[in-house]
């Protein structure tokens, strides 16, 4: 054989065993890679229910989540606003809420802007404040809110921290409520206090008449009213004096007549007997006379017989 064909005859060897490996690794590889796509094939079957349930809770949690900002309106997060401590009066700027500057723009400030305020806390809480209403035009982009409830002590104004606030324009219904009613409950109890005080205020009003009209009527009985201290021997002694006064005057002097009568009466008997005592002398004396006829009968005199 020529010595060429003796060389490809070796390549030719050499060409078929390397055939033969490469046909057993291909074999090898074809079956680890059947295995394997058997193997996923297996679990994604296996876990294609779990897949479609995972599918379902995210679909379901989608539409829960929309329904839960369906009720809040447009949100502005980190909001930087100040806070005055006097009044509850926020500030902020309108390059942070540009929203606000669209709004206002399609309302053409027809209808007072409203915000609702959360105050962002540490740990990443959020606290709501409340409802705050935009006080006039915005100046040189900044806008002033006021609070649309009337503040309290217990609204603790002094720990509304300026900083990163949250902004809502629309917050549900049913949380609204609820601070609607609050409103309305202090509203009735501050309408108490005022009521209460309001009587407190009448009753000291009447008390003060009460207490006038208690002097007016102790000088009337006792004297000693100042507002007449000038006019004694103008008026009457007993609005000067008082009537008690005049009423033991009035008593001494009957006391004094009463007396005057009851000597007057005792002398009246005094005279009355020694009248009676000289008519029977006189009768004795006239029958003891001589030759004197029987005396006439002596009429004694009344006590009603005048002098």
């Amino acid at each position: 054989m020529h010595t060429l064909g003796k060389v490809f005859a070796w390549f030719i060897v050499l060409g078929a065993g390397a055939a033969v490996v490469l046909t057993a690794r291909t074999h090898q590889v074809r079956s680890s890679w059947h295995k394997s796509l058997s193997k996923q094939r297996t679990d994604y079957e296996s876990h294609v229910n779990d897949l479609r349930k995972a599918e379902f809770i995210r679909d379901a949690a989608v539409v829960d989540l929309a329904n839960v900002k369906r009720g809040w309106g447009t949100v502005w997060d980190d909001v930087d606003v100040r806070v005055n401590p006097q009044n509850g009066y926020l500030q902020t700027s309108d390059q942070q809420t540009p929203e606000v500057v669209a709004l206002a723009a399609a309302n053409n400030q027809q209808q007072p802007m409203m915000v609702h305020g959360f105050i962002k806390l540490a740990g990443g809480n959020v606290r709501f404040i409340g409802t705050f209403i935009q006080e006039g035009a915005a100046q040189g982009g900044v806008r002033i809110w006021k609070p649309t409830w009337q503040l309290r002590p217990g609204d603790q104004v002094a720990a509304w921290s300026s900083g990163k606030w949250r902004l809502r324009t629309l917050i549900p219904a049913h949380q609204k409520t609820r601070f609607v009613n609050l409103e309305v409950l202090l509203t009735q109890g501050d309408q108490t206090a005022s009521d209460k005080g309001l009587d407190a205020n009448i009753k000291d009003a009447v008390d003060v008449v009460a207490d006038e009209q208690l002097r007016l009527r102790f000088a009337e009985l006792m004297g000693e009213n100042a507002d007449l201290a000038g006019l004694k021997g103008k008026l009457p002694d007993h609005m000067i004096d008082g009537l008690v006064r005049a009423i033991a005057a009035a008593e001494e002097e009957r006391n004094v007549a009463i007396e005057r009568v009851d000597a007057l009466r005792r002398d009246l008997k005094t005279n009355h007997d020694r009248a009676n005592r000289l008519l029977k002398q006189n009768a004795d004396l006239e029958r003891s006379l001589p030759g004197a006829a029987p005396a006439a009968a002596v009429t004694r005199v009344s006590q009603n017989s005048r002098k």
